[in-house]
């Protein structure tokens, strides 16, 4: 069973996040940037997420590593997400796979720990062109997670 997550290295720019999957298939650099996305609001951004390439220096988020350590990487996106808000608290962050599969298995991590996610988190899904509550057991193309107003 995968638990915990794996340890972070925050990049030299304020947005960017390092860590280092590692399994049957070797160790696989991961890279978690944060876009400002100035069409959904002021302190809005994406989340990029995936394979770092190193030929290229960017993302490769169409990378299928199957390294058999797909939770303890949701987890440590997670806790990057956490990291990211620590420093940006009215942070609004767009979470959206790069293909289909990928945003359902982001909401399947969303549901299982929505209870937790919850009390801390606002979340809304893309459905159509209009932003909804989430709710499980709809399907959603994309998310917006902000920390709660208290």
């Amino acid at each position: 069973m995968e638990s915990g997550t794996y340890d972070l290295e925050r990049g030299k720019e304020d947005f960017v996040y390092w860590f280092y999957s590692e399994g049957p298939r070797g160790r696989i650099r991961k890279m978690v940037r944060f876009q400002p996305t100035p069409e959904l609001g002021r302190n809005a951004f994406n989340l990029a997420f995936g394979d770092f390439d190193e030929s290229t220096g960017k993302i490769n988020d169409l990378a299928i590593s199957n390294n058999s350590d797909h939770l303890r990487v949701l987890h440590t996106v997670a806790e990057v997400i956490l990291d990211f808000i620590c420093f940006w608290p009215k942070a609004i962050i767009k979470i959206e796979g790069s293909t289909s599969s990928r945003t359902r298995l982001y909401q399947m991590g969303i549901s299982t720990f929505w209870h937790e996610i919850g009390r801390e988190f606002e979340i809304y899904g893309k459905v159509g062109r209009d932003w909804v509550p989430f709710k499980k057991g709809v399907n959603y193309k994309a998310f917006l997670i902000f920390k709660k107003i208290r």
